[in-house]
């Protein structure tokens, strides 16, 4: 059975830097790393070598004991938000510059965050 081409997540890059540098912190290959947490080396290697395009099942557990955030970040996206003119427009109009207006706008994106991405998923292919 052919496999579906899919695009990368966007967030590898940053999940392999974190991994090679909790590694290299821990003084572990990745070969000793995979030995000690019951999981092929294989399956490190071709994460780390960018053979695999988004976080596997097997590799989740893996990246978890590391610490390593698997969620996507605003920088892990070339068109971060933080870029984005709409956005950056759109805080303008509100944002006074004040801490706690800060904290409020915080609070309301993060209570549509759901339905956002509910909506995203119905309209995916």
């Amino acid at each position: 059975m052919p496999r579906i081409a899919k695009p990368p997540q966007a967030n590898l890059p940053r999940i392999r830097k974190e991994l090679h540098a909790y590694l290299e912190r821990m003084g572990l290959t990745p070969t000793a790393f995979a030995t000690a947490r019951g999981v092929n080396q294989s399956t490190i290697q071709r994460f780390l070598a960018a053979r695999t395009k988004n976080v596997t099942p097997k590799l989740k557990p893996l990246l978890e004991h590391a610490e390593i955030d698997v969620n996507m970040c605003i920088d892990d996206v070339a068109t971060a938000g933080r870029d984005n003119v709409r956005i950056r427009q759109a805080l303008d109009k509100v944002w006074d510059g004040r801490e706690s207006t800060a904290e409020i706008l915080a609070t309301l994106i993060e209570s549509v965050g759901p339905v956002i991405v509910q909506a995203n998923h119905r309209s995916a292919p």
